[in-house]
């Protein structure tokens, strides 16, 4: 195996190859007009033009280990290149009618084999930008290292993987109910994914953020005998408690899709859909009501988790959530944005009242504890809502008859397609 400055020699090696042709086949797709498009009128007529000579490498590269779809080891290559050249854009004939001097400063980032051999189609160029938000995302897969966080498709349940646990409950589902169909397909369990993956990245984005967030003692001074505690919020804390709103949003969004998705297999007569909600199904009201039509539910475990549920932990989150909505000035603590309650009441302690504002601290701290803690209770809700869903039969499932034998075989090549989608997806990064 090379070393790093070996790797590195030979990446650039391939990249200077025939004229430095990788960055002029680079160049010429779609996904790297953003370097030129501000400069002529067609991007997909414009191209770069530069001499091999104006080549500046840096001194400063990263090589970093990683791991193929294959399990096969590869190097993660990072190295900036300096180019100098015109800019230049053809009309529909091929006649070159527009030349502009231009320098780019690309950041390349390159995927090699273990001896730093690589093609076209592993190596990516960067500008400034882009290279900021290669390194945030770096960052980010970082924290989900340490916490351990996996988004539902990349769980497995019960020994299964997540879809095929998903279809248990294929065998409740009245095919002649497109609805049920369509709201339990593989569409459906995209949702669920979907929901929990915003709800990890929101909340360890706040954590990212609010290890850097500023504190009541940072500016602190005194003044005629007394403390005085200014607010004077940093990017750090607007970024923090943005995504602390967006990750109380999301979660709550991941509990209205577990609501909608068992309201399609209890199918009450007396709620309409467009009045469901993860409280309002989940409540003693409710619950009342359904036990008539389906007893079985006073002994059903998974029934009683979510009821449970929406009396504590759902009771929490919508009291956090609810004010983003709903400005209500009868609220002490949130009445609107956390941004804005929290200088509300930082500026009313101020003024020599440090009790005041650690309480305030430890009242924010608490937020972001709960979200934490609701993150792995998630895989609890997908399991306890598949297997409650699993335990109730539809009220007119066809339970025989070639149409409907015919409906699940199809059901479960799609099952079968959908698994393959998924896994491909999850290969592509989080």
């Amino acid at each position: 195996m090379k070393t790093p400055v070996e790797i590195v020699e030979t990446l650039k090696d391939q990249i200077e190859l025939n004229q430095f042709g990788f960055i002029y086949g680079l160049m010429k797709r779609r996904s790297n007009y953003h370097f030129f498009a501000d400069k002529v009128k067609k991007p997909k007529n414009g191209y770069f033009d530069f001499s091999k000579h104006t080549a500046i490498w840096s001194n400063e590269f990263k090589v970093t280990p990683d791991k193929d779809r294959d399990d096969n080891d590869i190097f993660e290559v990072t190295i900036d290149l300096e180019l100098s050249g015109k800019i230049c854009e053809h009309n529909d004939k091929g006649f070159t009618f527009f030349e502009n001097s231009i320098t780019l400063n690309l950041g390349i980032r390159a995927y090699t084999t273990t001896d730093g051999w690589t093609s076209i189609d592993h190596i990516n160029l960067m500008n400034s930008e882009q290279k900021a938000l290669t390194d945030f995302h770096g960052e980010y897969i970082k924290e989900l290292r340490r916490s351990g966080l996996k988004t539902i498709a990349e769980t497995e349940y019960h020994g299964v993987e997540a879809f095929s646990f998903f279809t248990r409950v294929w065998k409740n589902v009245d095919n002649s109910n497109h609805k049920m169909v369509e709201g339990t397909s593989l569409d459906f369990f995209n949702e669920f994914v979907e929901a929990h993956r915003n709800v990890i990245f929101q909340v360890s984005c706040a954590n990212m953020w609010g290890r850097y967030i500023s504190h009541y003692t940072d500016d602190a001074y005194s003044f005629e005998s007394r403390k005085v505690y200014p607010r004077n919020p940093t990017f750090y804390d607007t970024r923090y408690t943005i995504f602390l709103e967006t990750a109380m949003e999301d979660l709550y969004s991941f509990y209205e899709r577990c609501a909608y998705f068992t309201f399609l297999f209890l199918q009450p007569n007396f709620l309409r859909p467009k009045d469901v909600s993860f409280a309002r199904l989940f409540d003693k009201r409710t619950t009342k009501a359904l036990k008539k039509l389906r007893p079985e539910l006073s002994i059903n475990p998974h029934w009683k988790w979510f009821s449970s549920r929406v009396a504590n932990e759902h009771k929490i989150l919508s009291g956090f959530r609810h004010p983003l909505i709903h400005y209500q000035d009868v609220n002490t603590f949130i009445r609107g944005s956390y941004s804005a309650a929290q200088s509300r009441l930082w500026l009313s302690n101020a003024y020599d009242d440090a009790k005041g504002l650690e309480d305030l601290e430890h009242r924010m701290n608490d937020i972001l504890k709960f979200l934490n803690a609701e993150l792995p209770k998630c895989h609890v809700a997908f399991i306890n809502v598949v297997q409650l869903c699993e335990s109730l039969e539809a009220l007119s499932v066809q339970k025989s008859g070639l149409f409907s034998r015919l409906i699940k075989a199809l059901r479960g090549y799609v099952a079968s397609m959908g698994r393959k989608m998924i896994k491909l997806a999850n290969e592509h990064g989080n």
